[in-house]
């Protein structure tokens, strides 16, 4: 746990500096170029990806122990380079129709969109599978060095040549193909250690395409729709609002996104691969037990952060945004809102993963994307930007009430409630601390802003350590 914690903590700490480099580099306009570039990519990844690279968490261990991981993973590259040339083509003809204005030069855009889609993603598959295998320390080195070498380029391709979004989105791939090469040798070195002797051409009959087919597609349309609900209003926003106000929005937007995604995936590095380990025995009433534990230890967790976050969005907003973008700390707390509905939607999703039920995700996810865009439509032309935080919000909550509705009785029902309201009182104990520091010191100044941070995140610490105590010692006595 120390070493995820360092490693995690690394990484939050870099994604926050690049947040604060971009923003300063970059103006607002380039900064929205660069989201709606990101957003194109994780379409793609979303809906054809994604799914795939589920499946393969899902079966890794099986895989490793009858020694087919590494021709399965092989002739997986080889989906992605399919994935990317139906990119290629699809995305002049979306250029070409008007609907999408990506705010530079097509061939930009495809280049980036295509070279993302097949190296990101083998390395946000080799190097998340060391940690499914046991190799904890190899994967918190290579993900803090991915971050980090995507930032050096980044930052080196801005000053050098220009400050615009499509050599910040460069160098940010540039890393990542670095690491995924150096990814993928550790994790075949370790695949040819630690598991059955390697099967060089195992047999992909009908039965094996029908399993992965009848997980992947409703993952497929459920990421593809929770896609449309999460990000889908960067084009209505751009539309009616522009790149300047985009850029300002997902730049507030992306403070509480990078704070959450830290916190949550210390979590997901922890407890996640004893929850696919214990899934794997195949027994229902062991896979429903293992969901619970999960969610025991996620959900309050998360409750406390999005209360950090919250709380201190104006200090976050002074100390993480450069001046061309100070006007966003409303847009941090909506980003809070909208993210902590991601998480719970994450963990109630682990259900249908679970028990290989995928397709119970999809009138959840469906009624969610489809409401995000109806009010983003109705709202972000009346209330502008703000808008666009509501329709966020309000459509991702529905998402959750749904898939607790739907699926928590499945594994036993939901969290329980004595986990949820020790969350709810470490939040109250939390404001109190906030408030009380804000009393004392003027935020307006940085010192005091940082001091103000500072003693919070202690205490926030502090209270997130008290609630995964006893998970912390449960996860030692296995």
């Amino acid at each position: 746990m120390i070493t995820i914690i360092v490693g995690r903590a690394a990484q939050f700490i870099l994604a926050l500096a690049m947040l604060r480099v971009a923003t300063t580099l970059l103006s607002p306009e380039e900064m929205g170029k660069v989201s709606l570039a990101l957003t194109t990519i994780a379409f793609f990844a979303m809906f054809l990806v994604n799914p795939v690279g589920m499946f393969i968490n899902r079966r890794l261990h099986a895989w490793q122990a009858n020694g087919s991981a590494r021709a399965y993973l092989e002739r997986y590259a080889g989906y992605l380079i399919a994935v990317a040339l139906l990119a290629a083509i699809s995305l002049p003809l979306f250029n070409l129709s008007g609907l999408v204005n990506f705010g530079m030069p097509i061939g930009w855009v495809v280049a980036l969109v295509c070279a993302s889609l097949i190296f990101n993603t083998i390395n946000q598959t080799s190097i998340p599978s060391l940690n499914m295998l046991g190799d904890t320390r190899g994967f918190v080195a290579l993900s803090v060095a991915t971050l980090a070498a995507s930032f050096g380029c980044a930052v080196t391709l801005v000053q050098t040549q220009q400050a615009s979004a499509q050599y910040w989105v460069l160098g940010l791939l540039l890393g990542q193909m670095l690491l995924a090469v150096v990814g993928t040798k550790m994790l075949f070195a370790k695949l040819g250690l630690h598991g059955a002797p390697p099967t060089a051409s195992p047999g992909i009959r009908g039965r094996h395409l029908q399993v992965l087919f009848d997980f992947a597609w409703p993952v497929a349309l459920a990421a593809g729709l929770g896609w449309v609900q999460l990000q889908g209003y960067r084009y209505i926003m751009e539309s009616h609002l522009g790149m300047a106000q985009l850029g300002l929005f997902v730049a507030g937007y992306s403070i509480s996104a990078g704070m959450i995604a830290g916190f949550e995936s210390i979590l997901t590095t922890y407890f996640q691969p004893r929850l696919y380990r214990d899934a794997n025995k195949g027994h229902p009433a062991e896979q429903a037990q293992a969901w619970r534990r999960y969610a025991s230890a996620v959900i309050p967790s998360q409750i406390l952060t999005v209360a950090l976050i919250v709380l201190l969005a104006p200090e976050f907003t002074r100390l993480l945004l450069g001046e061309r973008f100070q006007g966003a700390a409303s847009f941090v707390v909506w980003g809070a809102m909208a993210e902590a509905a991601r998480v719970l939607t994450g963990v109630y999703s682990l259900i249908a993963h679970v028990f290989m039920r995928t397709r119970w995700l999809i009138l959840p996810t469906s009624v969610g994307a489809a409401l995000s865009i109806v009010l983003c439509v109705i709202l972000i032309p009346s209330l502008g930007a703000q808008g666009a935080g509501i329709a966020l919000a309000l459509a991702s909550f529905l998402v959750v009430a749904l898939l607790h509705i739907l699926l928590a009785h499945r594994a036993g029902g939901g969290v329980p409630l004595h986990a949820l309201g020790e969350a709810a009182l470490a939040a109250v104990a939390l404001c109190a601390t906030a408030l009380g520091m804000r009393a004392l010191f003027n935020t307006a100044d940085w010192a005091a802003a940082i001091t103000v941070v500072l003693i919070t995140g202690l205490v926030h610490l502090g209270l997130l350590y008290r609630l995964l105590r006893q998970h912390l010692v449960k996860m030692r006595e296995v």
